[in-house]
C-alpha cells in the first residue's frame, strides 16, 4: 500500500508540472470560460441597450381619421422620424439617411379598410447597414407595438358590435374563443406546468450528464496517454520497470493518478462551463421554479453512489484503454494522435444523447449506440437521475464487464516487455501500406 501511495503522489506531481497540461486542463477552462462569457453578456447587453433605445421612421400615405389615432399610439414614448416625400422610392432614399433602424410605411386606404372590417397592411423595412443582430431584430420592437394596438383595436370593434346587437358576451372570448394550459406528466404524476417550463430538468438530464461524462473521460484520456508517453519519451519508464514493485500496483498508480487529475479538469471546466452559461445567457427570462419534491426526480443518495459508481468505472476502462494506445507510441504528441482516436466513441453518445433520448433513434442507430460501452455510462447518469435504479445497474453492469476485459489487456501488456520495446507510427504504417 505504501508503495501504491507514493507511486499516486509522484503521477500526481509529474502531471501536475507539465504546463501543457496544468494550463490546457485546468487553468485553461477556469480562465477561458470566464472570459467568453463575459465578453458574451457584454455584448448582449449592449444589444439589449441599442435595441432598446432604437428609433424608427414612419412614411404615411393614409390621410383618414383612423390612421390619426394609430400614429398617435406609435408616436406615445418612441423616438420617430416622420418622413415626407412625393412616393415610396424617395422615403426610402430620406429614411436612409436617418439614423433610424426601421421604416413604418403606411398604404393609402389603411382608414377605409380598418373601418370597412377588411385587414389593413402595413410594411415594414429595415435598414441593415452592418448586418448586426441589433438591426435585423428591430423591427420585431414596432411589430410588437402594431400587435398590441391590433389587439385592442379588434376588441375595442368586437364590443361595439356586441354594443349594437344587445348581447352581452366578452369581447375577448370571442376574439380568442378557445384557450389551453398545458401540464406535464412525470413518473405518473401530474405536476401543473407547462413541458417547456421545466427546463432546468431537461438541462439537468439531457446536457449537463452526458457533458460531464464527456469531460472527464476525455481528461481522463489525456492524462493516461501523457504519463506513458512522457515516460517513454524521457527514458524514464525503464527506471521505474526495473524497481522493486509489482507492475501491477505501477498500473494502479497510474490510473489512480491520472483519475484524480482528470476530475480536478472535470470540476474546472465545469465551474468555468457553469460561468459562461451563467454570463452567456443572463439576458434570457427566468424560468419557472419548480418544486420536484414528492416526485422522485433528481439525484437521491442511491443515484448519487451510482452515478459516482458509474464514473469511477468509466474513468478506469478509458485510462486503461488509453494506456494500451500509449504504450505503442515513443512521444507524446505521438501518444495523443493515437488516443484521439477513443474521443469518436465518446463524443458520438453524449452529442446524440444530449439532444434525443435512446428510445427515439432509430432501430439500426440505436443498436451501434448500444454497442459503444461510453452510451451505457450516459445511460446510468440518466437513469439514476429519473430513479430507475434497475436501469442504471444494467448499464453500469455493462461498463463494468468492458472495462474489465480492458484491464486483461492492459495487465498483460504490463506484465511483458512490450510496453517498452513496443513502436507504431504513421510512418511505418504507410511503408507496410507502400510494401503491399
Amino acid at each position: 500500500m505504501g508503495n501504491l501511495r507514493s507511486l499516486v503522489v509522484k503521477e500526481i506531481k509529474e502531471l501536475i508540472r507539465d504546463p501543457k497540461i496544468l494550463l490546457g486542463v485546468v487553468l485553461m477552462p477556469l480562465i477561458m470560460y470566464p472570459i467568453m462569457g463575459s465578453a458574451m453578456s457584454i455584448s448582449q447587453q449592449s444589444m439589449m441597450r441599442a435595441m432598446a433605445s432604437a428609433s424608427f421612421a414612419v412614411y404615411n400615405e393614409d390621410e383618414g381619421l383612423i390612421v390619426d389615432t394609430f400614429l398617435e399610439y406609435i408616436y406615445t414614448n418612441n423616438t420617430v422620424h416622420t418622413i415626407e416625400a412625393g412616393s415610396l422610392e424617395e422615403a426610402i432614399i430620406a429614411f436612409q439617411e436617418t439614423n433610424a433602424s426601421t421604416l413604418l410605411y403606411v398604404r393609402e386606404g389603411y382608414s377605409d379598410n380598418v373601418t370597412r372590417g377588411v385587414k389593413a397592411n402595413l410594411k415594414l423595412y429595415a435598414n441593415l447597414k452592418s448586418l448586426s443582430i441589433v438591426e435585423t431584430e428591430s423591427p420585431n420592437a414596432i411589430s410588437g407595438l402594431i400587435n398590441l394596438y391590433s389587439y385592442y383595436l379588434s376588441i375595442s370593434k368586437i364590443e361595439g358590435y356586441i354594443a349594437m346587437s344587445g348581447g352581452d358576451a366578452d369581447a375577448d372570448a370571442i376574439r380568442s374563443p378557445i384557450r389551453t394550459t398545458s401540464a406535464s406528466i412525470i413518473k405518473g404524476n401530474v405536476l401543473e406546468v407547462a413541458p417547456s417550463s421545466i427546463f432546468s430538468l431537461v438541462m439537468n438530464q439531457s446536457i449537463t450528464l452526458p457533458m460531464m461524462t464527456m469531460l472527464v473521460l476525455v481528461f481522463a484520456i489525456q492524462m493516461a496517454a501523457t504519463s506513458i508517453a512522457l515516460e517513454k519519451e524521457e527514458k524514464t519508464l525503464e527506471t521505474l520497470m526495473t524497481l522493486p514493485v509489482g507492475r501491477m500496483t505501477i498500473l494502479s498508480g497510474k490510473l489512480a493518478g491520472s483519475i484524480v487529475v482528470s476530475i480536478f479538469g472535470a470540476i474546472a471546466s465545469m465551474l468555468g462551463f457553469g460561468y459562461y452559461m451563467n454570463s452567456a445567457f443572463a439576458f434570457a427570462p427566468e424560468m419557472t421554479s419548480i418544486s420536484t419534491e414528492g416526485f422522485n426526480l433528481g439525484l437521491k443518495p442511491i443515484g448519487v453512489a451510482l452515478v459516482g459508481l458509474n464514473i469511477f468505472i468509466t474513468l478506469v476502462s478509458a485510462l486503461a484503454l488509453a494506456i494500451c494506445l500509449s504504450v505503442f507510441s515513443d512521444s507524446v504528441r505521438g501518444a495523443q494522435s493515437l488516443t484521439g482516436v477513443l474521443f469518436i466513441p465518446i463524443f458520438i453518445p453524449a452529442l446524440v444523447l444530449m439532444f434525443s433520448d435512446i428510445s427515439m433513434l432509430p432501430t439500426t442507430v440505436r443498436w451501434v449506440l448500444l454497442a459503444i460501452p461510453y452510451t451505457h455510462s450516459i445511460l446510468a447518469s440518466k437513469a439514476a437521475f429519473l430513479g430507475n435504479y434497475s436501469a442504471a445497474l444494467g448499464n453500469i453492469a455493462y461498463i463494468t464487464a468492458f472495462t474489465l476485459v480492458v484491464l486483461f489487456i492492459a495487465a498483460r501488456i504490463f506484465s511483458t516487455e512490450r510496453i517498452l520495446t513496443s513502436r507504431f507510427s504513421l510512418d511505418g504504417l504507410r511503408n507496410i501500406l507502400r510494401r503491399r
